[in-house]
């Protein structure tokens, strides 16, 4: 049975500088250090040696991903402005066509999530979701107190203290 991953050793590794394109090209694109090993034809853990061995090498794998990742923002965007397009067909695989126009008919097409996800990184004062577990200032939450058996004084009391706490926080001890 052959391995199905061709990321084996092998005894003599090719050189950088007759694969290091192919494999910076491919890391651009898809941001996976296999995949562009394999579209490079070597071995992904010669790879990282060269790459730990090489600082330019390093510095245009880093820029190379960095680039990858810019690419799958280009795509969230597009797909949070429901800018896809996707075509239409019956079941038997024909296009339906626009009854008006006689055009192939297509909607657009996107995602919410993605777009909240955006929003939520850009904007997060106004559309990050809050889960608050301390009160002001990461003071505890403290539960309130069951008030229905106190008298008027010790309500009072309460409030007396509340308010001394509350006029001094935020000073220094």
């Amino acid at each position: 049975m052959t391995p199905t991953k061709p990321d084996n050793p092998t005894p003599a590794q090719k050189p950088l500088a007759t694969w290091r394109a192919a494999f910076i090209t491919a890391l651009s694109l898809n941001g996976n250090v296999s995949a562009a090993a394999r579209a490079a034809e070597v071995n992904r853990q010669h790879c990282y040696e060269c790459r730990a061995n090489d600082q330019s090498f390093a510095e245009e794998w880093d820029e190379a991903l960095v680039s990858a990742v810019e690419g799958l923002e280009e795509r969230a965007w597009k797909r949070a402005r429901f800018a896809d397009i996707q075509y239409k067909f019956t079941k038997s695989g024909d296009p339906i066509m626009h009854p008006i126009t006689g055009e192939p008919y297509y909607e657009h097409v996107g995602s919410d999530t993605i777009l909240m996800r955006l929003l939520e990184a850009h904007k997060s004062d106004t559309y990050k979701q809050r889960k608050e577990l301390t009160g002001a200032n990461g003071a505890p939450l403290v539960p309130p107190p069951n008030t229905d058996s106190l008298s008027r004084e010790d309500l009072l009391a309460i409030l007396a203290v509340r308010r001394k706490l509350s006029a001094t926080e935020g000073q220094e001890p």
